[in-house]
């Protein structure tokens, strides 16, 4: 199995100490469990664009954008 280090706060190695120590196993399982537990949700939720699915397109396309035309920029940035 690989091997990672990381630096964490000494609150969370407490924590961590603790959970251990009151589940009778290895820093190290608790530390695996929560990672493998964080990556799967995070994974499996879905991305901001599969969220907007349905209204990604739903513009006609009729409102041209703006900025490139430049009667509509002038005077833009001026006081």
């Amino acid at each position: 199995m690989p091997t990672i280090s990381l630096k964490v706060p000494p609150e969370t190695a407490a924590r961590l100490a603790r959970m251990a120590s009151r589940r009778r196993v290895a820093k190290s399982v608790v530390v695996r469990e929560a990672l493998d537990e964080k990556l799967r949700e995070t994974l499996d939720a879905p991305s901001l664009f599969e969220l907007m699915g349905s209204a990604i397109g739903a513009v006609d396309g009729k409102l041209a954008d703006r900025g490139h035309n430049p009667d509509h920029m002038k005077g833009f940035g001026r006081k």
